[in-house]
Order: C-alpha cells, then structure tokens, then sequence
C-alpha cells in the first residue's frame, strides 16, 4: 500500500498491514495465510509485560544529527530513553562525533489532564529551542496526551511559523498498537515529513536505513564494485543524509520492522526502488539481493563476480565452522524479519532451528510495487524454506516454555530477555548482530565463528542454572506455551 505523508499521523501497523502477534504453527502455514490475506491474530487470556511502540519513537527520533524531541507525556514516559540513545556516535566514530540525545519532557501532571497541556507544552518547545536552538524539532505524542484529546498538530503548525524551523509532530501513543514496530513508523512518518524532498534527480548513491553504521566498513568497498556510494539513514544521520539520499538509485532495510516504511516512503515520494524481498545476510540472502541490485543499474556480470569472489574469499572460514557445529540445534527468538533471516542462516551452516519465535509478523509492508513480497515470505517461495514457529510480542512465559520444552543447544536472540531465560536452564546465548555487519558472506563466516566460540565453553550457564530457582507455581511452570490463547479474532 501507499505511503500517504500528507496525514498528520501513520496509523498503525494492525490497521495498515494486517501484522499480528499471535500464532502457532509453521512459517510456510504463515507466509501462505499472509499472502492470500487471510492471516488472522490469536488473542491470549493472559499475557506478561511487553514493550511499548512510544520510546521506540522517541529513541530513534533523537538519534538525528540537528533534532530535540519534545516529549508531550508524563516524565516516566521518557524514563526508558538512557537505554537506547543517551549517547549516540558513529560507526565508525570519527573524533568528536558524540552526540547527546536531546529529549525534554513536558511532564503532563495530574492537573494537566483536567485542564488539558498545550500551554505546557508551548513553553516546553520554546524553552527547549532557546536552549539547544535545534534545527529541527519533534514533539511526540502519548497515551495521555492521546486520551485527553490534545491538538498538538495545531500546535506544531503554530510553532513552524512562530520558530521558523520545522515543528513536526509524531503520533507516538503506545496505546495504539500492540506492535512496538509502530513506533518505528511513527519515526518514519515524521521524519519523512520533515526530509523528503523530491529533487528529481538520480545519482549514484544507495541508502541503507537502520539502527547502525557498523559495518559500513566493509559493505562500501563491494558497492563501490558497482559504481554506488552508500548513504546510511541510522541513528545520527543528518539533514543532508536525508537530502542526498532522496536522489539515490535504490534503498534497502535492515528488516521490514524498523526500515520499511521510510524506505517505502523514499520510493512514493522521491522515486527511490526499495528493495524489500531478498535482504542481503548470509551468502543466499547476499547473492539474491546484490544480484537484484545489479541487474537494477545494468551491472548483473559485475554483481556476479564480487559475489563469487567473496563466496571463495570466506568458504574455508564458514567450512571449518560448519564442521564444528554440525548436530547442533538453536532456538531462534528475534524480530519479525531476523527471526527468519537467522532461520535461514542457520540453515546455511547446518545447525538444526526446532523452533523460531518472532515479536511479529507483517504480512505485507508499505511497499507501493504489491509484487514485492516480504523477505520471510519470499524465502518460504524460492527457498522451501520451513520451520515451526509462532509469534509472540515478547511474552515471556511462553517463551520460556517453549525454551524448556525444546531444550536447544543455544538460544539466537536479541533483548526481550530470551537469553536470561537462556541461563536458567543453563542454555547460552548468543547476542546476534543485525544491519550491515551481517551482510554477505563476511557476516555468515563472523556469525559461524562466533556462535562456535559460544558453544565451545558453557560452564558459565551451567553454573547459573544450578543457583536459579525459578518463581512460578508447579501450575504455571508446567503450563503448555501457548495454552494461554484464547480466541481468534476475524
């Protein structure tokens, strides 16, 4: 579907995309029901905490080089920001590339929400514009701004005029959606508001949007081979990133949850393909989309020689891991697009996946060309590729359950807590990496090298597991994973 940036707020991932965060069964029995669009979310009748689409907003927000985000919620709200972006750098980190967030709450109180806050959060921005005199400014909406019925659009109108620099608002109530992905659109849909421009013009760039520079190092060198500069749209891109990146040739993500929208936005926009089908980790994944991107500009010969040379460049590498972790199986519980991207990587190496959670699933994402196919789908078509798996938006218990009912020989994961669940059975863990450091066979051989040195020593979480006593009931400890759904909804 379009991407419509002439709305004041993106709506959220249920309603645009059809994504749910509940399901059980296998990926080929998921991609299926998701491509004939008749994929339905199953509801649970108990649920733990999970995670909220609004810090998501904010933490990438505040990332960019020249912003302040004006958070209008109760201070808490903002609490969680040091955990994402109380410091951000490049990567590489040039000297004196450090960049402190800048996040200033409006600190709706009790009175506020009787009497409403818009005052409030006038003098917030203009304070905060004296201050730090951004270039640009963001105020990010909540719950409670949200319930109490706040115009803030009206206000970031009055404030572009009055500063004489853009004051975009973005829709960031975590009540909207159950997908803390929607978090990430609401970044998209601001700063793509507040960026895009089309120039009209086509130059010899490529833009990577995601969390990360890292890697970047090693990803320019293979496509400058094709001619191509790459741009990349992460956490401290500027003004000018923006603006060179709307004349670029093509854009890719680092996964459909993060990325999608803002690429899809380049392409509706500015004319920018997204390629959003074959995501390049892995050797697969690197041959399918470097060969897409090739045959794109009129370079497929010069795309096949860069791929074969870096296949034998890393195939003694990637072998002499293979060989060590033949026999080995890994539970997987990942976002929605690395959940199956590492299936397959794991795949690649040999190492058996009994089971693969992810935090969600899309369907289908913003990309106006409907032939695009998201990647999880496209490796179900083109590579067979299977594995029992369901989707859960972090719920810990069944996680867990799932852990102790497979009992894998590692856990791939990344936050929401899998890996300490990993150490109470004395599972280890292995922190993956995702974005750029991960592309092609370089990113298989670090991944096959590094999850061999995890599993070559676990006495750490053997000894955990011996001290761990675990505090749920003899009822809910032997509760099956996903006994707790208890309907589905058309």
């Amino acid at each position: 579907m379009a991407v419509n940036l002439k709305l004041s707020e993106v709506p959220s991932r249920e309603q645009r995309l059809g994504s749910i965060t509940g399901y059980d069964g296998s990926l080929k029995d998921l991609a299926t029901q998701g491509c004939a669009g008749c994929l339905r979310n199953k509801q649970r009748g108990f649920q733990t905490v999970s995670n909220c689409a609004h810090i998501h907003c904010i933490n990438q927000l505040a990332g960019l080089e020249g912003t302040l985000v004006v958070d209008h919620a109760p201070v808490g709200c903002a609490g969680a920001q040091i955990c994402f972006t109380s410091v951000k750098s490049r990567v590489p980190a040039p000297p004196g590339a450090l960049q402190h967030a800048k996040v200033i709450s409006s600190a709706i109180g009790e009175s506020d929400t009787v009497f409403g806050a818009l005052d409030k959060l006038r003098e917030t921005v203009i304070a905060a514009n004296e201050r730090h005199n951004p270039r640009e400014i963001y105020i990010a909406t909540s719950c409670v701004s949200a319930i109490i019925g706040e115009d803030v659009n009206s206000v970031c109108t009055e404030l572009s005029e009055e500063l004489g620099k853009p004051v975009v608002m973005a829709q960031a109530e975590g009540l909207k959606s159950k997908i803390w992905a929607s978090g990430f659109d609401a970044y998209c849909h601001a700063a793509s508001r507040a960026r895009l421009i089309d120039t009209k013009k086509r130059n010899n760039t490529v833009n990577f949007v995601g969390f990360s520079n890292l890697g970047k190092q090693y990803v320019e060198p293979l496509l400058a081979r094709l001619g191509l500069e790459l741009i990349c749209l992460t956490a401290t891109a500027s003004v000018e990133d923006f603006e060179r990146a709307c004349s670029s040739v093509a854009s890719w993500g680092q996964c459909g949850a993060q990325s999608s929208y803002l690429c899809s936005a380049l392409e509706e926009k500015c004319g920018v393909k997204y390629f959003q089908s074959h995501l390049p980790y892995g050797g697969v994944g690197f041959e399918r989309f470097f060969l897409d991107l090739g045959r794109y500009i009129g370079k497929e010969d010069e795309a096949k020689q860069v791929i074969a040379e870096e296949k034998e460049k890393y195939r003694e590498t990637i072998e002499k891991a293979k060989k060590i972790l033949a026999g080995k199986r890994a539970f997987v519980a990942l976002g929605a697009s690395f959940a199956y991207e590492y299936t397959r990587l794991l795949y690649e190496l040999g190492v058996e996946v009994p089971h693969a959670v992810a935090y969600h699933y899309d369907p289908k994402l913003d990309n106006p060309d409907e032939s695009e196919k998201i990647a999880a789908a496209t490796d179900v078509i083109e590579l067979n590729l299977d594995v029992e798996t369901s989707v859960n938006d972090g719920q810990v218990m069944e996680t867990r359950q799932l852990i102790k009912k497979y009992n894998p020989d590692v856990i791939i994961t990344r936050g929401h807590d899998a890996n300490i669940i990993a150490s109470s059975f004395g599972i280890p863990a292995y922190a993956c990496e995702i974005g750029l450091i991960l592309m092609g066979y370089r990113g298989l051989a670090l991944f096959a090298t590094t999850l061999a040195d995890t599993l070559a020593n676990t006495n750490l979480q053997k000894q955990i597991a011996k001290h761990y006593k675990q505090p749920f009931t003899e009822k809910l400890e032997n509760t099956a994973p996903h006994s707790f759904y208890k309907e589905v909804a058309v």
